[in-house]
């Protein structure tokens, strides 16, 4: 009995260190914070529009792919499983961007079954962050690649798997 009382006269000590100690990571730029999801907005077809993913898209490991032509070299990586949220249908993609650069070469999404994608090496509005595995798109119009000209934009982030090649 006598040692039960110690135990629970700690209690008070490890609850406040253990919340002191949890204080201490995390913090704004934690990935943890920030949930993987994609936002397409101002689609020129309609059914388009909406959020999709809630913290659970899938992504591939990021491999390396060698220079070609005016091409450098690239990281490219895949994900799927980006549901839309209230409502049907899903969207998946390929993303590439060049090693050792912080913005994309190429962006190439499929929502509900119809793809677009942006122009290769159009880099503008993302933004790679390598030390902190994730990329992101702020308002990026890509183009359908069916020909027919329809546009929507994307806003979101995308985690990236930690242990990807060099330079990627």
């Amino acid at each position: 009995m006598n040692t039960s009382l110690k135990t629970l006269s700690l209690l008070p000590t490890l609850l406040t260190a253990a919340a002191l100690l949890s204080a201490c990571g995390g913090g704004s730029d934690s990935l943890d914070e920030r949930a993987a999801s994609l936002t397409v907005t101002n689609a020129s077809v309609s059914g388009r529009d909406g959020s999709y993913g809630n913290g659970n898209i899938n992504a591939s490991e990021v491999t390396k792919i060698a220079a070609t032509g005016t091409a450098p070299e690239l990281c490219s990586f895949t994900f799927d499983g980006a549901d839309r949220v209230g409502g049907d249908g899903t969207a998946s993609g390929t993303v590439r961007y060049a090693t050792n650069a912080d913005s994309l070469y190429r962006l190439v999404l499929n929502v509900r079954g119809r793809e677009f994608a942006t122009a290769s090496g159009d880099g503008d509005d993302t933004d790679v962050h390598h030390s902190r595995d994730y990329l992101e798109i702020v308002n990026k119009r890509l183009t359908a690649t069916d020909g027919t000209g329809d546009t929507l934009r994307v806003t979101g982030l995308l985690t990236l798997r930690g242990n990807r090649p060099a330079g990627c």
